[in-house]
């Protein structure tokens, strides 16, 4: 019979293990479904309500920087739509009563306060990056405990193009409120984080090979507390696990494109723009030379990019640019993830579970988005082009990134499968009951601890494109995509950028305007 006080235990266990089933296997996309669908229903007011809320709710927790990088994006948006697709400028009344009321903010002061917005948002998350690379430098306690758990609950560090993008976000920002230094600031550490990310991933795969080496050296313990091995390769290699695996790896990279490792085409792109129209000196120019040549040489069958590198040549003799238009088209959503179930093996470790469920992520691309964005100016026609598919550099990542994902669950997996076995062989040396509740104790825990990592930027665009043409004599363009359609009349300047967004084929257009020159 069991003591009084161990049914208690018992009973207290399983009703934990059953809330944790209920309140713990949420994924990212779960989390997040509301703001993920006023963005793409175009709701700027509910999707910004939604991005605030959550960045704040998540302050100083483990996915802070993630709801940062959605909450400038959102601003972002926001900063370029028109004053009609914005929520109304919150009215705050003067304390005192005879004061005048403020006057409502212009549609430029509008989309100036969001464009700021959007970059403190951006900061905050670049504060997160800058802390959490610090932490990375020492074992952090949260990692360990990813090991009865699951890889979502680490920290979200940031990925190698999250870093690399939200730099050249803040960028465009600054450009968009005329502030060229910052800017400038901006595009050094674009560059520079794309340098980085493949010193980082290199690190990243010697620990991940660590770690496989620790296991299968009997690091792991069996439900007998004998010394256990689990040999990552073989389990890879599973006749029933291994081919699925492949199925993951293959659906999620299609997209890939010959970019190079770490490579965003368009911050490249953005990189070499700034610095041939907008240097100061021989050093600038060269520079700007330099990436709009790299720029023609990652994205060839772009029919811009050769004009552009001629550009680049003609800025580093001094010969500036003029009466230049240029067209910059973010269209679509970035991959989310999903998170697929494979039956990965177990009896390497413990005899009383052949195969256990695992729960690994795959990437799920967007596809109602608008291919292309045809420009009218005057008697001439013409449509962007792409200059950097999201889709191929967030799979390139997922590539790189999928050994460490595969070694750490593998790991995670036969962890959990041991401490349950080990949990219902005690419980049962007590009763049959006793080891009854702790097996489905047991088992409840192990499934709401079993969801993938799939916590991702969703509000990214599918493709950067672009387009450059001489500034029409009545500076006037007319923008269509699909049934979308805006004309637009360019402000004064000699260079000029015209920023288009459309989330998906039924949006508006959102546009906005800044000058380089």
């Amino acid at each position: 019979m069991i003591h009084p006080h161990r049914v208690r235990q018992l009973a207290l266990l399983f009703a934990g293990s059953v809330l944790l089933f209920h309140t713990g296997c949420q994924t990212y996309q779960q989390q997040s479904a509301g703001l993920y669908s006023s963005f793409r229903g175009n709701n700027i007011a509910a999707t910004v309500a939604a991005a605030d809320k959550e960045a704040e709710a998540k302050a100083g927790g483990k996915d802070e920087l993630l709801w940062r990088l959605e909450q400038g994006t959102t601003l972002r948006m926001a900063s370029l739509a028109d004053i009609e697709q914005l929520p109304p400028p919150a009215i705050v009344p003067p304390k005192d009563p005879a004061a005048p009321i403020p006057p409502v903010p212009t549609p430029a002061e509008l989309s100036a306060s969001y464009a700021q917005r959007s970059l403190a948002a951006f900061e905050k998350a670049d504060a997160r990056v800058n802390y959490w690379e610090e932490q990375a430098k020492v074992k952090v306690s949260s990692e360990a405990l990813s090991v009865v758990t699951n890889q979502a609950s680490i920290p979200y560090r940031g990925r190698s193009y999250d870093k690399v993008l939200l730099s050249a976000y803040k960028a465009l920002n600054h450009l968009q409120l005329g502030e060229k230094d910052p800017a400038r600031v901006e595009l050094n550490r674009s560059l520079q984080r794309q340098r980085d990310a493949v010193e980082a991933n290199a690190k990243r795969i010697a620990e991940a090979q660590e770690e496989a080496a620790m296991a299968k050296e009997g690091k792991i313990k069996d439900e007998k507390g004998q010394t256990a091995s689990y040999d990552v390769e073989k389990a890879q290699a599973d006749p029933t696990a291994g081919p699925a695996f492949a199925n993951i790896v293959n659906e999620s990279t299609a997209a890939i494109k010959p970019y190079g490792d770490y490579v965003n085409p368009f911050a490249v792109f953005l990189d070499g723009l700034f610095f041939s129209i907008c240097g100061e000196n021989g050093s600038d120019w060269e520079r700007g030379r330099v990436s709009l040549n790299r720029v023609a040489e990652l994205v060839p069958e772009n029919p811009y990019t050769a004009a552009d590198k001629a550009l680049g040549e003609a800025a580093a003799k001094g010969e500036a640019p003029d009466a230049l238009t240029y067209v910059i088209f973010e269209t679509g959503v970035g991959p989310g993830r999903d998170q697929v179930r494979i039956d990965i093996p177990t009896f390497l470790v413990t005899s009383k579970l052949a195969y256990v469920g695992a729960a690994f992520p795959k990437l799920k691309f967007n596809n109602d988005y608008n291919s292309t964005l045809n420009i009218a100016a005057g008697d001439r026609s013409l449509c962007t082009a792409t200059i950097a598919s999201m889709d191929s550099v967030v799979a390139n990542d997922f590539k790189n990134e999928w050994p460490t994902i595969l070694t750490k669950t593998l790991i995670t997996t036969a962890t959990k499968a041991i401490v349950q076995a080990t949990v219902q062989k005690q419980m049962s040396n007590q009763s049959a009951m006793a080891g009854l509740i702790g097996g489905i104790a047991m088992t409840a825990l192990n499934a709401s601890t079993n969801i993938a990592d799939t916590r991702t930027w969703m509000t990214i665009p599918k493709e950067f494109q672009y387009a450059r043409l001489d500034t029409p004599a009545d500076r006037c363009l007319t923008l269509t995509a699909g049934t979308a359609t805006k004309t637009i009349t360019l402000n004064p300047g000699a260079v000029n950028v015209v920023y288009v967004k459309s989330v998906s084929t039924s949006a508006p257009l959102l546009v906005s305007q800044f000058l380089l020159k």
